[in-house]
């Protein structure tokens, strides 16, 4: 009997261990910066828009003085970094931040609750602080925290309702409205550029992040 027990758990141990080494290997390198690019990664790349937003980098939609939607450009993104103290990042409490105008400001990443019965909330990046938590986690995989991001093709009035996509945040087990794809959004090292004098933006707490080198270039199948 000892015999045959021994057999079964080395036959267990063997037909486990390469599951056990496509997990581990999935988890891509990473660097570490102060500035990083967020980028569209589609939970279905096949079920993309008929404009693809597939790597395409988080920008922002101007929508009034100080105030922005967060949307995705092909050709070029804002540049973030993440805000905090070490306790704060520790806690998951630090805030993404993106500097912008002249002089130089900050706009932080918020989740703003919609009136939508679903629970969600939608991305702005306006001026102040961002939303705390709204940050990289600190995982294998470094990505935008809290998980459950869509990017969901919406008319805005400001524009006399053209559609553009724009990113929404759900809650976990939420019906996904037809006009909206599932994504993440992971960080792409990039520079932090320095500030000007008359900035008021400060980077006295910008935090060195985890960051892939080039999103587009991860093979998550090895």
């Amino acid at each position: 009997m000892l015999n045959i027990l021994l057999s079964l758990s080395l036959l267990g141990a063997a037909a486990s261990s390469p599951l056990r080494l496509r997990e581990e290997t999935r988890s891509p390198s990473f660097s570490t910066s102060k500035g990083f690019n967020l980028i569209v990664d589609l939970a279905d790349p096949s079920n993309d828009f008929a404009t693809p937003i597939q790597y395409s980098f988080v920008t922002s939609i101007h929508v009034g003085a100080g105030l922005a939607l967060v949307g995705f450009s092909s050709d070029k993104g804002r540049v973030f970094y993440q805000n905090g103290t070490t306790s704060e990042y520790e806690q998951d409490q630090a805030t993404i931040i993106t500097d912008g105008g002249t002089p130089t400001f900050p706009s932080g990443l918020k989740l703003t609750p919609d009136a939508d019965p679903e629970g969600f909330t939608t991305g702005h990046l306006d001026a102040g602080p961002g939303t705390p938590g709204v940050m990289l986690s600190r995982g294998d995989v470094p990505e935008l925290q809290p998980v459950q991001f869509y990017a969901c093709e919406e008319s805005i009035a400001y524009y006399e309702s053209k559609s553009f996509v724009i990113l929404r945040h759900g809650v976990e087990g939420a019906a996904v409205p037809s006009e909206c794809r599932k994504i993440r959004l992971l960080p792409q090292c990039t520079t932090l550029a320095d500030l000007a004098p008359d900035a008021l933006s400060s980077h006295e707490y910008a935090l060195d992040s985890p960051c892939y080198d080039a999103v587009s270039q991860i093979d998550w199948s090895t």
